[in-house]
């Protein structure tokens, strides 16, 4: 570039002087040239646009951060594939990472086949070069956490897609490089909306940041623990109405598909497993949530596996005395449980291996002994008065679970396999109580025929030893009822499962499938949207407390909130039915509107075309949902009423106006 330069005429130059031309370097003459154009435009636009300018000027900035953060779908291609750029990957030291954690995971994938096994290990390579250089609060590299995820994941047996958002679920919120897109160009939009659904409930608000998450969350799970109220300070109100909307957004995400709960319980118990990092507030927080929010999801899904151990972990943390004293005690009598359990295991084990039903129908067994989870121990203990809060009182602290492998006749149906299933469960128990030394059987639990909400069945009964006073409650079932009762949910989404069906449109069938209790919370949150903390109140008291689950008479199964009257039942089949109830038959025998329903209880709602709701049935309900309907039909009912006492002045007016008037002839 060259810039003219003017020379002053000087006494001795015969003639005016031109100007002459000097180079200049040109990466200054650009630096100047860019200076002037900036300061031109920013006079311009602020001058002679204004308002306009300043609008050009955002958009202009906002397309330059679009442009630097678009998708670079061609480099976490390449890390897919295992051949990472050389300046993602200089030294070698991400793909020797890959290599060493994927010989720890590939065994635990082994019931996958090879090419998902393969899209597992493309997974892996995203996900280390995606959190390349970050660490975790006890100092190891953060890889180790998606793969300590998939891990768990596997051991529920879930399809690739699950493994592949469990490793990938951190690396769009904590690597800014990477995009809902790449992921989904990669593998596909099945994972991109696990991972968007997990990262959405894994959201913390963009002032807090991961820093503040503990102070944030510290105030809602404080009320429900009963240490403070909401009305404390406003400082507290916000942090409990912000975290409250986390947790809704974290809810509808799992409620939009049910994959997201697996990783986010994976990815929860994994925390769990490693909360000894934190600091004690912290720990307290995260334990106090676990408890309220996801071993309570845990359990609402039948996910055994996970469920215990998010229990107990978050006991370890909230209540260490009553954990560290419990602890004392179960460990004075394991010794005395071990040896129980290890005779049960022989003597049960015997009668059945000799039974020549058995044998001739080639059913294997499976033998195991487990002990009670120690949360659901003390709150056994610490709920129900019976026990008088002493161990020795409690009757199921150690099990015996015998499991029964049963060969499936070719076409066989579902319905006719578990009928059979059943009948060997009941025939393995009939053995149990003629088995000499051992008394006891006669009290049975039958989860068979009636399966717990969540799924599980099993057969329970207790057994005592002669020369042991140790209770021991023996559990029979099924492969197929063991595997609901310890994946829950899970266990029908296998990889298995979806090779038994007709091809894509099964498969689409069995991804597209939700709990109805989760379709329940889109529901919930239209009703709600306005207020986030009521919305997520109601889903921990109603979805995730203790629920009151009833049967009517044509066999369906009502799933309500304990607590519920026989009025919210009659609403909860339908309004009108609520709207005509007479009266209801509760096990065969009448009860009035405010009657509370018991777990189990026979519902059958008289109704009649000439029953109205009374106006004292809106201090029986105790739904939101039912006291809403019936205000909505007095306010109906006082409008009608208005509106004929209205007619009937206006047509007496009319008439009284009529008579006043002279006759005309």
């Amino acid at each position: 570039m060259q810039t003219l330069i003017w020379e002053p005429p000087t006494p001795r130059s015969p003639n005016f002087p031109r100007p002459r031309r000097v180079e200049h370097s040109r990466p200054a003459a650009k630096a100047a040239a860019c200076i002037a154009i900036a300061a031109l435009s920013h006079c311009a636009t602020f001058t002679c646009f204004g308002k306009q300018g300043r609008r050009r000027l955002k958009q202009a900035r906002v397309q330059r951060h679009v442009r630097e953060m678009a998708p670079d779908v061609e480099r976490w291609s390449l890390a897919s594939q295992g051949t990472p750029r050389p300046e993602d990957d200089p030294d070698g030291q991400v793909m020797a990472e890959v290599t060493r954690l994927w010989e720890g995971l590939e065994p635990k994938l082994m019931y996958l086949p090879r090419e998902d096994r393969l899209r597992a290990l493309s997974a892996l390579c995203v996900a280390a070069l995606a959190h390349h250089g970050q660490m975790r609060k006890s100092g190891e590299p953060y890889i180790v956490h998606p793969v300590a995820v998939a891990e768990l994941l596997a051991l529920l047996k879930v399809q690739v897609d699950v493994i592949v958002g469990g490793l990938l679920h951190d690396t769009v919120e904590d690597n800014p490089t990477i995009h809902f897109e790449d992921l989904e160009e990669i593998f596909g939009p099945d994972v991109r909306r696990i991972v968007e659904g997990e990262t959405k409930a894994s959201k913390r608000t963009a002032l807090g940041g991961r820093g503040n998450w503990s102070r944030r969350y510290t105030s809602l799970f404080s009320i429900f623990f009963g240490k403070q109220t909401p009305s404390s300070t406003s400082d507290d109100v916000s942090k409990a109405r912000e975290q409250a909307e986390n947790l809704r957004d974290m809810f509808l995400a799992m409620a939009d598909d049910y994959r997201v709960i697996l990783v986010k319980l994976a990815d929860r118990l994994h925390n769990m497993r490693t909360l000894q990092f934190m600091p004690e507030r912290k720990r307290k927080t995260i334990a106090a949530e676990t408890l309220v929010v996801f071993a309570q999801l845990a359990h609402r899904l039948g996910v055994w596996l996970f469920k215990t151990e998010l229990e107990d972990l978050s006991f370890k943390h909230l209540y260490p005395t009553e954990f560290h004293r419990l602890n004392n005690l179960l460990s004075m009598r394991r010794a005395q449980y071990t040896s129980t359990l290890a005779a049960a295991t022989h003597d049960f084990s015997e009668i059945l291996r000799q039974d020549e039903t058995l044998t001739r129908h080639n059913i294997k067994l499976e033998i195991t002994g487990r002990e009670k989870g120690m949360y659901s121990l003390w709150e056994k203990m610490r709920r129900k008065t019976k026990y008088q809060n002493n161990i020795d009182n409690i009757d199921d602290i150690i099990a015996l679970r015998v499991v029964l492998d049963i060969d499936r006749f070719e076409g066989e149906g579902d319905e006719e396999f578990a009928k059979r299933g059943a009948g060997f469960c009941y025939h393995a128990l009939t053995l149990m109580r003629k088995l000499p030394n051992w008394t006891g059987g006669d009290s049975l639990k039958n989860y068979i025929a009636f399966p717990k909400p969540n799924g599980y069945q099993s057969l329970h009964a207790t057994f005592v030893h002669d020369d042991a006073p140790v209770p021991l409650e023996i559990q029979i079932r099924t492969r197929q009822m063991h595997e609901v009762a310890e994946y829950g949910m899970a266990a029908h989404w296998t990889y298995k499962d979806e090779l038994r069906g007709d091809g894509e449109q099964h498969k689409s069938k069995m991804l597209s499938r939700r709990v109805a209790w989760l379709e329940s919370l889109a529901d919930k949150d239209g009703d709600l949207r306005t207020d986030a903390q009521q919305f997520v109140e109601e889903v921990l008291r109603d979805e995730l407390g203790r629920r009151c689950f009833i049967f009517l008479r044509d066999g369906t199964i009502l799933n309500l909130s304990r607590g519920c009257t026989a009025l919210d039942a009659a609403f909860k089949i339908h309004s009108e039915v609520g709207l005509h109830m007479v009266h209801a038959v509760i096990n065969d025998k009448e009860v009035p509107p405010f009657y509370q329903l018991q777990n189990g209880d026979r519902v059958n709602i008289v109704t009649s075309e000439e029953a109205v709701p009374q106006r004292e049935w809106l201090a029986y309900a105790f739904l939101r949902s039912t006291r809403n309907k019936l205000a909505a039909y007095f306010r109906r009912t006082k409008k009608d009423k208005e509106r004929a006492v209205d007619f009937a002045a206006a047509v007496a007016t009319a008439a009284t106006a009529a008579a006043a008037l002279p006759l005309v002839h």
